[in-house]
């Protein structure tokens, strides 16, 4: 973007340049209103002037109507300090012009009051041409000018001086302007800012609308009056360089100061008419003074001072005074400054319309006045006649009213503006002015398209001399994204954004526009200043764009332009280039410069080099992943530039060294061996370990933080690697022997009336720190630890040794010497305990290279935990065990504990015994002894081991020397619903068996354990309930029955099972019970469990009376032995191996009374379960067989469960029994039903129906029998109710016309649930021959 054409079109370094640029500049300062902010007398304490300016620049923007009635938004930049050589450029950028004045101060005397008011007439000499109102608030006096009772105070402000700001604000006449001679200290002295603490600049934050309401802010804007002093003060002494008379005068000096004042007045006017609906300004009495009722009459002062203490201003005061008692007394600050701002803005409007009432025959006249501080001199002698300085008069005609109408919030105008003067600047190469003209069209977009840029915190220019330095830059959200641009925007849709308003630029528009403007910038030498902050405004747009390489593009043209600066400039330059690339997310460049601003404090050439900000600076390098503190070292591991990280630590010892700070040199130089060792070479090692031995010669490198000068607080550094300790081992003691403490849980406290609470309750919870074991008291405790010395020469470690907190611990001094680059030394850390309690191992402590380290357990890689917790506990006693069963071959093993173990093979619902015998060994008696059963896996093993815990308790205390012993009793837990299968493990699945066609082996076809019936199945069933019947006389009729169908074929099954537990013994004893203490020691158990029988199939079927009913089941043999079974009272059976047999068991239905509705399935499995006895005998063991996760479909509840209603048939008067009944053919049969409800609850809406149906025995049915009988009466009748204990009668009558055997089904059923029925079973059976 730098030209060659800057040296053709700028000469030599003129003399107009501006002092520094203004790095807190956004795009946004164009649309603003530039307001000075100045702190003056000696009363007012810096904290109150801080809360004053606060106040104030919360007002920085307001709305009012302008004199069409049309809303405008007006914004306003505060500043504390503003130079004189900035204000010069005023007339190229309106927004650099200082339109307003608020000087702040506190009196509390006449003479403090003078004092005053001379201070702000001096300041505002400085800006008398730019300035368009003042206002001058001051403390201590109450609104009608009396002075504030308690305003004496004795403090008086450290940071504003009378004497100062008189030399500050001295002025001198130079090319008939007024110009600063000193610069304001607030502004251009780093030193003093540093030290009263006050930025350089700072913008409003928030809007006008945080301290007013928005209707109020409105019906304001609308209603203020144009004060006295608006355009008088300033206006008075001398011309506006911005009065349009005072460049179309041609006359005498006379006539140019009478066309002065007529543009004076037509100002007023006009301001005065546009207010519309405020006070006319000629309505406004004399008496009515800006100063707020303070006459300048001596003679009307001396009237109004009788009898009060009021204040009288100097006759040559011109300034409006706002007077308040304190700040907390100044309700109507917000409301004043409000006002003072609209006045601005009516001038600034009244300044516009002038513009744009200028012929185009005079614009030639402005030329002189619309230039840049260093062309005036090209304009002496030349013809502004002449056609090419008209057109170029034009355009900056143009280019300004842009400015003009930017802010006074016209952006569409100022775009039209803009545009205008672009084509008339770029035709006669007015290069300086059509770089403005882009600039300003980038600003106004800008402000359109990124109104949220406004509330961005600005860079704070002297951040780097403040004492909260090492304070950590926060990176802005998306500085570390890879895109480049805003959230949400994808690349291709960023040149399709449509503008908010015609004619704004795009995205993509700006960035061109920025580019030309700092372009043609770079062509003028004068014009540095300008074009470094026109980049810096171009990368903060960029920012928000995410364009970073964009952004940084302008960055770096910043960086090449050439400024004459001074030393301490440069640091600042360098400073504000760190921080813009912070936000950028270009963190190593932001250190470079940082580092570079650090270089500058002691260039050769600075007269005053300042090696503590030197320091300072250097200190933030986290962009060079350089922390000071080592555990945040882990955060950035061993990324970065290890050779770059060293030169910087280096450079920090240097500079401590310069500082005279030895203490820091030696924490720097530990800091630097302890993080960069492994990126030394063996040489850097050697050299660097003998420079930190020297340094800690002069101070003694300790474990403790320093602090330093600026407030920095420089932790501690322990070496770690110096020696490194690659293991650090606590000895345990044996597993079986490890004394552990009782926990006592209370209910009455766990209980909580929450479900769920995040808060852990539960005391026996292991905690993370605490160790798995424990130490006895008096015994000596060992450590192990492998140390490592990376260093090329031998490592003499003064003296290691542990860091513990707690009980009395005596360590022990260890003088140890590791040898060169050796890798595995070990090492052996010892003490004791001198009484019991928790015992904390923190770390250790090393003395080596002369620096102390007390090294933390947490600074350790290969411990995560922060500390070690040991309980050191009394005397305990001990055992042996020994069992009855065989010891195991090999078991996994689930504790560290065990000390025997026991195998035990079983079948499947077999029982057996284990009996253990334990015996006491040690000195101390057993008086607890308490069995736990820890199993991993599969938690059936719980149902196979019990043990009686009154048997133990029986045998205690055991003595030592003594004996005592309990029996395990072993059970052979499993699943006997399921399917043998040797290829499957899954007991859910079923297999069809070959079943008998023996009547007597039952039904052929058995739903599976799934309990899936289909409907053929469930038919069938209930056709052949007869043959179902007799069937089950047969089965009853013989109390032993041998399966005669056989499988050789049948798989034996393999689906054995092996069950692993250990059986925990807690035992103690003496005076480790009395503490809580105990010992644990474990049994393994090896259980093999080998499947016995199996249930495949099950089924129900109606009983010999309405209480009972059948449990059919299909029985298989899956040993290698003859089985008997025993499935009733006197009724069992042989089964030999691999065969299966189907079995009747007899039982009650189940009753539900009092089962909840829903539960109905589970309370009949529950009554299967517990009413079945299935037992199995064989030559050398037996056992018992369950059906656990049995399940049952509806119809299978239905039959298992007892009706709620209770059947009562008779046939021709008498009652049915369960026989054939035989009539004749025409015969009428007399049929009466009873229904009674042996229900809590009513019965409704029931349907009682007759069904009569044909079994031909061959699985055929036939319920077409319309022309084979006749009922008379009803064979299906609704009731509406039946009550609780209630019967309902029902009569009919049968008349069969053909022979045959005959069934009658009786049923009850409700109306709206046909599925579920009471049937009466079993069904009649009536042979009509």
């Amino acid at each position: 973007m730098r030209s060659a054409v800057s040296v053709i079109l700028s000469g030599s370094a003129p003399d107009q340049n501006m002092s520094y640029p203004d790095y807190d500049q956004t795009p946004h300062d164009h649309s603003a209103l530039l307001v000075v902010v100045r702190h003056i007398g000696r009363q007012l304490r810096t904290k109150q002037f801080n809360r004053a300016f606060e106040r104030i620049s919360r007002v920085n923007q307001i709305k009012l109507n302008d004199s069409q009635g049309n809303p405008r938004q007006i914004w306003v930049r505060y500043l504390r300090g503003y130079p004189g050589e900035q204000n010069d450029w005023s007339d190229f950028q309106t927004h650099r012009k200082a339109l307003g004045l608020i000087s702040v101060g506190q009196c509390n005397s006449q003479d403090e009051f003078n004092e005053l008011c001379r201070i702000h007439e001096q300041a505002k000499v400085g800006y008398a041409f730019t300035l368009y109102d003042s206002r001058c608030i001051l403390l201590g006096l109450n609104p009608d000018g009396t002075l504030y009772e308690g305003s004496h105070s004795s403090d008086v402000s450290p940071c504003v001086d009378g004497e100062d700001d008189r030399v500050h604000h001295s002025v001198s006449v130079f090319n008939n302007k007024s110009k600063i001679e000193g610069s304001d200290s607030n502004f251009n002295d780093p030193a003093r800012n540093c030290s009263s603490g006050i930025a350089s600049s700072s913008e409003g934050i928030g809007t006008g609308a945080e301290s007013l309401p928005s209707e109020d802010n409105a019906s304001m804007s609308s209603s203020l009056s144009l004060p006295s002093a608006v355009c008088g003060d300033d206006t008075r002494k001398s011309p506006s360089s911005d009065s349009l008379q005072n460049y179309l005068a041609s006359g005498s000096v006379e006539e140019s100061e009478a066309t002065d004042s007529t543009s004076e007045e037509t100002t007023s006017k006009e301001s005065t008419n546009s207010i519309g609906t405020g006070i006319p300004y000629s309505s406004m009495r004399e008496s009515e003074n800006p100063i707020l009722g303070l006459s300048t009459d001596p003679d009307s002062r001396s009237q109004s001072s009788e009898g009060r203490n009021s204040l009288i201003a100097p006759s040559n005061f011109k300034a409006r005074t706002l007077f308040y008692p304190t700040m907390d007394q100044s309700q109507n600050l917000e409301t004043d400054i409000l006002e003072f701002i609209s006045s601005l803005f009516w001038v600034l409007e009244s300044k516009r319309l002038d513009k744009l009432a200028v012929r185009k025959a005079d614009r030639t006249l402005l030329l002189s006045s619309l230039c840049a501080p260093f062309e005036k001199k090209d304009f002496v002698g030349l013809d502004l006649e002449s056609r090419w300085n008209k057109r170029r008069a034009d355009g900056r005609l143009k280019k300004q009213l842009g400015d003009l109408s930017l802010q006074a919030g016209l952006a569409s105008e100022s775009i039209t503006h803009y545009q205008a003067a672009i084509e008339i600047l770029k035709s006669v190469n007015d290069w300086l002015w059509l770089a403005g003209a882009l600039e300003g069209l980038c600003s106004v977009s800008v402000c359109c398209m990124y109104p949220q840029l406004r509330k961005a915190l600005p860079l704070q220019r002297n951040s780097s001399l403040q004492g909260a330095d090492m304070v950590k830059y926060k990176n802005l959200s998306g500085s570390s994204s890879s895109s480049s641009l805003p959230p949400g925007l994808e690349p291709e849709s960023l040149s399709g954004m449509r503008p908010p308003i015609k004619n704004c630029l795009s995205p993509q528009d700006l960035l061109d526009k920025y580019r030309e403007a700092v372009t043609h910038y770079g062509k003028y030498r004068q014009a540095g200043v300008i074009e470094t902050e026109a980049s810096i405004k171009a990368s903060l747009v960029l920012i928000e764009q995410r364009q970073t390489l964009a952004a940084a593009e302008f960055l770096q043209n910043a960086v090449f332009i050439s400024l004459q600066l001074t030393e301490d400039e440069k640091m600042h330059r360098f400073n504000a280039l760190a921080e813009l690339y912070t936000r950028l997310g270009f963190h190593r460049k932001a250190a470079f410069f940082k580092r570079v601003a650090a270089m500058r404090c002691v260039s050769p050439h600075n007269p005053h080099p300042n090696w503590a900000l030197c320091h300072s600076l250097l200190l933030q390098q986290e962009g060079y992943k350089i922390s000071l503190n080592p555990s945040e070292n882990s955060i950035f591991g061993f990324y970065g530039w290890p050779r770059l990280q060293m030169q910087v630590m280096q450079e920090l010892v240097g500079t401590a060294k310069r500082k005279g700070n030895s203490a820091l040199a030696t924490k720097h130089m530990t800091l630097l061996v302890h993080t960069m060792l492994p990126h030394m070479t063996r040489d850097e090692r050697r050299d660097f370990s003998q420079q930190l031995e020297i340094l800690s010669k002069e101070a003694e490198g300790l474990p403790v933080p320093l602090a330093i000068e600026n407030g920095v607080i420089i932790p501690p550094v322990n070496l770690t690697l110096i020696p490194y300790v690659k293991l650090f081992k606590l000895i345990a003691p044996t597993p079986h022997l490890k004394p552990q403490k009782i926990v006592e849980r209370k209910p009455t406290d766990e209980i909580s009336p929450f479900v769920y609470t995040p808060f852990n309750r539960d005391k026996t919870v292991k905690d993370i720190t605490k160790a798995d074991f424990n130490w006895v008291e008096g015994e000596l405790c060992e450590v192990n630890v492998i140390l490592e010395n990376p260093l090329p020469v031998e490592l003499k470690v003064s003296s290691m040794c542990l860091i513990t907190e707690g009980v009395k611990f005596h360590v022990n001094s260890n003088v140890i010497s590791v040898p060169a680059e050796s890798s595995m030394f070990p090492a052996t850390l010892t003490g004791k305990p001198l009484e019991p309690g928790i015992l904390r191992i923190i770390g250790y402590s090393t003395y080596t290279l002369g620096v102390k380290s007390n090294i933390r357990l947490k600074s350790l890689q290969n411990m995560p935990f922060p500390y070690v917790d040991i309980e050191v506990d009394p005397a305990l006693p001990a055992i042996e065990i020994q069992t009855s069963k065989a010891k195991s071959d090999c078991f996994s093993s689930l504790s560290d504990s065990i000390v025997t173990s026991a195998s035990i093979s079983m079948l499947m619902g077999e029982n057996q015994e284990c009996t253990v015998t334990i015996a006491n060994v040690g000195k101390v008696p057993i008086e607890l002894l308490e069995l736990t059963l820890d199993v991993q896996g599969d938690k059936r093993a719980f149902e196979i081991f019990k043990w009686s815990d009154e048997n133990i308790v029986s045998q205690l205390p055991i003595q030592p020397g003594a004996n005592a012993s309990f029996t395990i009793y072993v059970y052979g837990a499993g699943e006997f619903i399921g399917q043998p299968d040797c290829h499957s493990g899954d007991s859910s699945s079923v297999s069809s068996l070959p079943m008998t066609s023996n009547a007597s082996d039952g039904p052929s076809s058995l739903p599976s354990r799934l309990g899936a019936i289909s409907d053929r199945l469930r038919s069938k069933r209930t056709e052949s309930s007869a043959s179902n019947r007799s069937s089950v006389k047969s089965f009853m009729s013989s109390n032993i029955s041998v399966a005669s169908n056989k499988n050789p074929k049948l798989p034996i099954s393999s689906q054995t099972k092996n069950y692993e537990a250990v059986l925990k013994l807690k035992y103690s004893g003496g005076p480790g019970h009395q503490t809580g203490h105990f010992r644990t020691c474990g049994i393994a158990l090896n259980v093999e469990v080998s499947p016995a029988v199996f249930i495949t199939k099950w089924d129900t079927l109606p009983g010999d009376s309405p209480s009972q009913f059948y449990l059919v089941l299909d029985v298989c043999n899956v040993t290698q032995h003859e089985m008997e079974i025993h499935y009733a009272k006197t009724k069992q059976i042989l089964v030999e191996k691999g065969d299966t047999c189907r079995i009747p068991v007899p039982l009650d239905r189940c009753s539900l009374t009092n089962v909840e509705k829903g539960k109905e399935e589970f309370a009949c499995c529950e009554h299967i379960v517990t009413n079945v006895d299935l037992k199995w005998i064989l030559p050398e063991s037996s056992g018992k067989a369950t059906l656990h996760g049995i399940t049952l479909t509806q119809a299978m509840v239905q039959l298992v469960t007892v009706s709620p209603i209770q059947w009562e048939i008779t046939v021709n008067g008498e009652s049915v029994k369960p026989e054939e009944m035989r009539f004749e053919a025409g015969e009428m049969i007399n049929v009466n039903v009873w229904l009674r409800n042996h229900l809590k609850e009513s019965l409704e809406d029931l349907n009682l129906s007759l069904d009569c149906f044909q079994d031909y025995q061959n699985g055929r049915i036939n319920n077409r029998l319309d022309s084979r009988f006749a009922v008379i009466g009803n064979d299906s009748v609704l009731i509406p109710k039946i009550g609780p204990g209630s019967s309902f009668q029902h009569s009919l009558s049968l008349i069969f016309f053909v022979g045959g055997m005959y069934k009658i089904d009786f049923k009850c059923n409700k109306k709206d649930l046909e599925d579920l029925e009471y049937k009466y079973n079993p069904p009649l059976d009536l042979m009509i021959q």
